[in-house]
């Protein structure tokens, strides 16, 4: 500092040039730094980083607030050993994908037969009439008089968890197939010794619907495992196996095709499938008009069109492989409609609806409901009730939410007989003989199948 103000010596220029030399060194100095660390962070950041560290960052960025997502003390525990996470990780990822679609896990297909003889003295299986009963098996529909069931006659073990499904073998009606709660399909001898001939297991969850194809050699069973599988019905093995990305809710067979099936899906959805065609597993159409889950399907005895009923509360009537429906059934006061099932004289089709009725529809073109053929009297709202037709069609019956049959007549509507079944749980399936004049099978939430005669 000089003695006058604005002057100065030489050794203060000296100082300050000292001064500002080493200014500008540390700043060099603190530039080299900052390149240095920003060069290493860059050089960092190439760096590959193992899973257990992304692991650790996606954790902190994720927070552990009370809106933080879960985590268990087994993931805490994977972050101390990095190899350990590695190979978690990994098997996670493995799940993961599997999870996606649990139930596309194959199950092996058991059955295992029961009887006494699979083949007779000629070389014929169980799906051949019997000759040493009393009744004729080979009578032609609507030829015969059907009576009114008034007893419980005789009982089947059925399904430990309930039955939820059955379905008597077309035609003959000397077998039928059940299906239940415990993953099992059985098939039964309604004769002889009135004993489960057959057993066929690879669902892996509740069965949702069984149907015979048209020729009986084969049927069609639906799980909520998502599977639809076509067996064999006197060797067990399974044909085809199709596994869906949602609850197939029913399944039908075309009449007139034994190779051809309509599937009702949860997701609105119906696929039709031809076993003969190998591209896209056989799908050969989609029909998506509906708004809501598929709740039951019904082919036209001919085969040219079928029926669906859907929670969207409309029924609707398609041509064979055309995704366009030809009729819409609904109303503002219509309610959802869980089972279909076309009168043996084919010209009408029943639906039993949520509001405890039964309505009947023409199956000709307009396909118009006839609004004085409407069956009540029964309980079946909440449930999937079903009913069936007796053979010459002067009866139909239905199941109810109080254990009980109930039989109307069906040219007047009028309600004739009311039967309490054993068990006091819903009675939801309900099937008549083909060619016994008065015997009906029905099961439901108790599991036993009895008899009414």
């Amino acid at each position: 500092m000089g003695l006058v103000e604005g002057y100065g010596t030489s050794s203060d220029s000296d100082s300050d040039t000292v001064e500002n030399q080493s200014t500008c060194i540390r700043g060099a100095n603190l530039q080299g730094d900052l390149y240095e660390r920003t060069k290493a962070s860059i050089h960092k950041r190439k760096q590959h980083l193992t899973k257990s560290e992304l692991k650790r960052r996606r954790k902190i960025r994720k927070g552990s607030g009370p809106w933080g997502s879960w985590s268990s003390s087994d993931d805490e525990g994977l972050e101390n050993n990095e190899n350990l996470v590695g190979q978690q990780d990994t098997f996670i990822d493995v799940i993961d994908e599997d999870d996606r679609d649990s139930d596309a896990v194959q199950t092996e297909e058991i059955s295992n037969f029961y009887g006494k003889l699979e083949k007779d003295y000629q070389g014929r299986g169980y799906l051949h009439p019997p000759n040493d009963i009393d009744v004729d098996l080979h009578k032609e529909r609507m030829s015969f008089r059907c009576y009114l069931p008034k007893n419980v006659i005789r009982k089947y073990a059925g399904h430990s968890s309930g039955t939820t499904a059955l379905k008597f073998l077309p035609k003959t009606g000397h077998l039928f197939l059940s299906g239940g709660n415990d993953h099992t399909i059985k098939l039964w001898d309604f004769y002889h010794e009135r004993e489960c001939l057959r057993d066929f297991q690879g669902h892996t969850k509740p069965i949702k619907a069984l149907r015979f194809a048209d020729d009986c050699l084969s049927f069609l069973s639906s799980s909520f495992d998502r599977n639809v599988k076509i067996w064999d019905t006197e060797t067990g093995k399974v044909k085809t196996r199709l596994h869906l990305k949602s609850t197939p809710a029913d399944v039908e067979s075309r009449p007139t095709n034994p190779h051809e099936f309509i599937v009702g899906l949860s997701n609105s959805k119906i696929l039709h499938y031809d076993d003969r065609v190998f591209e896209k597993q056989g799908l050969v159409q989609t029909y998506d008009h509906h708004l809501s889950s598929i709740l039951a399907l019904k082919y036209f005895p001919d085969g040219s069109k079928f029926i669906s009923s859907s929670e969207d509360k409309t029924v609707r009537i398609w041509e064979n492989q055309i995704n366009v429906p030809i009729k819409q059934i609904s109303d503002t006061a219509q309610h959802s409609m869980p089972f279909l099932n076309v009168h043996p004289s084919h010209n009408y089709f029943c639906a039993q609806s949520m509001d405890n009725r039964i309505y009947s529809f023409s199956l000709k073109p307009k396909y118009k409901r006839h609004f004085k053929k409407i069956f009540k009297g029964h309980s079946s709202a909440g449930y999937g009730i079903g009913l069936s037709f007796s053979g010459d069609g002067r009866y139909i019956s239905s199941g109810d939410s109080k254990s009980r049959l109930f039989t109307w007549d069906w040219n007047t509507s009028r309600m004739l007989n009311s039967l309490k079944i054993p068990g006091n749980k819903p009675i939801t399936q309900v099937d008549w003989h083909p060619q016994e004049t008065s015997k009906v099978i029905c099961s439901g939430a108790a599991g036993k199948i009895y008899v009414c005669d």
